[in-house]
């Protein structure tokens, strides 16, 4: 330590004499002429990395009936727990892992139609936030995840509150491979979809739809077969055949998407054969879905599905 007299050192009796160090961080060499981005990195290594966020972080919630809101906890280790609660309840509810963490850079998305984002590359996610009124039961909230680098997925749940807190009534996922999906409220009707779209070769293609009803009996969210119409362009004996008619047809009818499937994944479609279709939730939706197509498909037609 230095006294009164400038420049002398004075020893205490409870002082250990000043070690001499090559580098310390009270005495850094006086460095070379750098660029102006060096100085500041050295800036940065000495002050520490920026601060995560301390506070958690409300991402959505039902309103102020019944309380449940989705919150990204203070970050840890590099991630913030995703949780749903309710009100002052301690029982939380959250979606299966991984799909239950999110980065720590939580951020307003700009598009897509999804309301968080984060993360980079390989470890991005977006996130939708919605309140969700089950048919003949409570408002629920769903919570739609999307993760994923070469493939990415989707993970959906409904939450539901009841005198002990939050609780995760129903959650769908979609598989591996290829896939897509999509929860959305249909003339009264909560659906849940899902895609298989392989692209060729002799795998099929799949598609199914389910309506998520509410049980008051049991207080949960099931799920099983709705009701589905299938505009088909062209069956086939085989796969490969199926194959073969997919790809010029969706060269015809440019901006379609079209699947290859077994029919045999469907309880009304003919049995032992192979469909080029696209598959809609209501009939509504399939006739002007066919009154399209019938200008590059002449041959289209309409079956219910299932």
């Amino acid at each position: 330590m230095r006294g009164a007299h400038e420049g002398k050192s004075v020893q205490t009796p409870w002082e250990a004499p000043p070690v001499e160090s090559p580098v310390s961080v009270l005495a850094v060499p006086k460095p070379p002429r750098r660029r102006p981005g060096a100085v500041l990195a050295t800036a940065v290594l000495l002050m520490g990395a920026a601060p995560v966020p301390a506070k958690e972080q409300v991402l959505g919630s039902t309103g102020a009936g019944s309380g449940l809101e989705a919150v990204a906890l203070p970050c840890e280790k590099g991630q913030r727990a995703l949780r749903v609660r309710s009100g002052e309840a301690k029982r939380t509810a959250t979606l299966s892992a991984p799909y239950d963490a999110l980065t720590c850079d939580v951020a307003k998305a700009t598009e897509g139609g999804w309301d968080w984002g984060g993360g980079e590359e390989s470890t991005s996610w977006n996130l939708r936030v919605r309140a969700v009124d089950l048919p003949g039961g409570p408002t629920a909230l769903l919570v739609t995840h999307q993760g994923g680098f070469e493939h990415v997925h989707r993970q959906h749940a409904l939450f539901v509150a009841d005198e002990t807190g939050a609780r995760r009534a129903w959650e769908g996922s979609e598989g591996m491979g290829p896939t897509s999906s999509s929860v959305e409220l249909l003339d009264g009707r909560l659906l849940f979809s899902r895609t298989l779209d392989v692209g060729g070769g002799e795998q099929a293609d799949g598609w199914t739809l389910s309506e998520l009803r509410w049980d008051a009996e049991r207080e949960k969210v099931v799920e099983k077969p709705a009701e589905a119409w299938a505009v088909i362009l062209r069956t086939a004996d085989s796969v490969s055949d199926a194959r073969a008619a997919e790809t010029p047809l969706e060269k015809a009818c440019q901006g379609t998407s079209l699947l290859t499937v077994d029919t045999n994944d469907f309880r009304r479609l003919t049995r032992d054969k192979w469909a080029v279709a696209r598959f809609h939730p209501s009939r509504q939706g399939a006739e002007a879905e066919l009154g399209r197509l019938r200008t590059c498909a002449p041959g289209a037609y309409l079956r219910r599905a299932q």
